[in-house]
């Protein structure tokens, strides 16, 4: 059962971090919203929860902001399979997120709910926290989810009803060094869903090559595509795809400007810091071959509007990323 996969993992001892999420964008406004809720256990410090709400607005891009909360470890608690965990005032469980979240003067409040049961799809499974990527695990319980609900950002709420969306669970004992990643439901020409990561994290003095792994479920089935390389194909805003196996190749882009992102300060288990640049008003293209005799024949292009939900996070704030999360 994939509810199986949000089950809270930390142990309880220092170094390490835990967080659920869930992403969405709404297909006739365009506005979307990124929700974050969890836990970081420093190595030489107390633990604590941690919340991100951020609401995203194309129309008015002034609108495009975005909450952060710290709580002290005495408000928080990890539960079991009824609730995973509690942080503030923001509860994340089977099927549900809800809460509240302040700071800088914002105010945002949130309940929105999903169907479970499907099948989880493991972006980085368990073995990634000992293999390239070296110590984080990323696991989609809730791929390509309608989520219905309400959300408020500052007296102006946002009603979904059945909107594509995405929740997933990433827990480990080190955030990677930098890192891409894309999800998109809301393709233009058929029912397909795309999970994407790539990135690196460092060993000491070295950095490992940048792994590359992308889902896409078409037809209810799952194409798996993974690639090590030393070159990033990333920067702010812009992510090459080109990937394949033995039957079919997927290549395209991955693209959103900077005004339509929120930066958020992510602190690691080992005091590091890392800086999100989020947004869920991203556009993707992607083409899809088949191999067949003498080469590959084009099978699919898939093409989504400002409607996929994207981040690209490393140690440095981009400038030109003015949205600030408040409370960071």
């Amino acid at each position: 059962m994939a509810e199986r996969d949000n089950l809270p993992r930390w142990s309880g001892r220092p170094g390490g971090f835990e967080d659920w999420q869930l992403a969405l964008t709404e297909p006739v406004s365009g506005r979307g919203i990124w929700l974050r809720a969890g836990l970081v256990a420093p190595t030489g410090g107390r633990p604590r929860g941690e919340v991100v709400f951020a609401a995203f607005h194309p129309a008015q891009p002034e609108r495009t902001l975005a909450i952060q909360e710290r709580h002290a470890e005495d408000r928080f608690t990890l539960g079991g399979p009824d609730r995973y965990v509690r942080t503030g005032g923001v509860q994340v469980g089977p099927g549900f997120m809800r809460g509240t979240a302040r700071a800088g003067g914002h105010e945002a409040s949130w309940d929105l709910r999903f169907p479970t049961g499907g099948s989880s799809y493991g972006l980085l499974p368990d073995l990634a926290a000992r293999g390239p990527l070296g110590a984080s695990a990323v696991v989609v319980p809730n791929p390509g989810v309608p989520v219905s609900g309400e959300a408020t950002f500052d007296g102006d709420t946002l009603n979904v009803q059945g909107v594509p969306g995405e929740q997933w669970h990433t827990f480990g004992s080190r955030l990677p060094e930098r890192w891409a990643w894309v999800h998109c439901s809301s393709f233009d020409q058929e029912e397909v869903v795309l999970e994407g990561f790539t990135g690196q994290v460092r060993r000491g003095p070295y950095v490992t090559p940048f792994l590359t792994t992308i889902g896409l479920r078409r037809r209810g089935k799952w194409m798996r595509f993974n690639r090590l390389r030393g070159r990033r194909d990333f920067s702010l805003g812009y992510w090459r795809i080109d990937v394949a196996d033995r039957r079919y190749r997927l290549t395209g882009r991955v693209e959103a400007p900077a005004m339509a992102m929120v930066r958020v300060r992510l602190e690691g288990p080992d005091g590091t810091l890392r800086q999100s640049h989020h947004t869920a008003l991203a556009s993707c293209r992607l083409v899809l071959f088949e191999r067949r005799a003498g080469g590959y024949d084009e099978v699919a292009v898939l093409e989504s509007r400002g409607l996929a939900q994207a981040e690209w996070a490393g140690r440095t704030a981009a400038a030109a990323v003015e949205r600030e999360g408040a409370g960071t």
